[in-house]
């Protein structure tokens, strides 16, 4: 991942676009040291590089962490809620497709601004698994009716209707407008009192029950419940099958 520091912008960009900015561990990292900016930046805008914005987890790369699937799958969740507990706002700037905890990362973003191709979709469930911990951010942005639509189907949103269900903030007809608007925001932003920025975050959080030391928590319990179902037959025949390119064969 890209960093870049100009006056009180942090600018973070994904730059996998081979792997469709799919999370690996390093990745993962990058994204927690960046919710410690450095003193002076005022928000943070984050975007990717390629036709993909994030393709979720990385799963090659994340089973390479020391405590397993169980270890990587609680670093995810740490990062979730080491975004949500960011000091200072960020602004995610997006165009091109976003699965799974890609939409968990969205999520964690206090302004979406998304561009002409984008668009959101959980696809899980059709590889015997469950957005665990996307469901609990997912939740902070729509209705609990919509995140099960989504969760339940894998269906892609986007254009009018992500606008709509509040997956987004704004959309633009093109990538030059889509840029553009994020600066302004990102100005605007950056051009508003630090101190009462933080203090409005931290009290809608608070009036709304979503603390982020219970975040965490919760988060964490769905990390663990992501490793258990991760564990299960489904799970293995639904990866097979997608890589072989055929429906797969459930358990009854």
């Amino acid at each position: 991942m890209r960093t870049e520091t100009t006056g009180h912008l942090l600018r973070l960009v994904m730059d996998r676009p081979q792997k469709r900015n799919a999370l690996d561990l390093d990745t993962l990292g990058a994204l927690r040291a960046a919710c410690s900016p450095p003193p002076g930046v005022r928000v943070i805008r984050l975007e990717a590089e390629g036709p993909a914005w994030c393709a979720g987890a990385d799963l090659a790369s994340l089973a390479a962490h020391p405590g397993g699937s169980a270890g990587a799958m609680l670093l995810f969740a740490d990062a979730l809620a080491d975004l949500v507990a960011c000091p200072v706002p960020m602004v995610a700037v997006v165009d091109g497709a976003v699965l799974g905890g890609g939409v968990g990362l969205l999520c964690c973003a206090d302004i979406v601004v998304a561009g002409p191709t984008a668009s959101l979709s959980l696809p899980e469930a059709r590889v015997g698994l469950w957005p665990m911990m996307v469901g609990a951010l997912l939740g902070r942005v729509t209705t609990p009716r919509v995140a099960m639509d989504l969760a339940l189907t894998g269906r892609k949103v986007a254009g009018e209707e992500a606008l709509r269900l509040g997956l987004f903030s704004r959309l633009l007809p093109s990538a030059a407008e889509t840029d553009q608007a994020a600066r302004e925001v990102c100005d605007a932003i950056a051009a508003r009192s630090p101190a009462a920025i933080r203090a409005g975050r931290e009290a809608w959080r608070r009036s709304a029950g979503l603390e982020v030391p219970d975040l965490r928590g919760r988060l964490r319990a769905l990390a663990s419940d992501l490793a258990t179902t991760s564990a299960h037959p489904d799970a293995a025949e639904g990866i097979a099958a997608f890589f072989e390119k055929r429906e797969p064969r459930w358990a009854d």
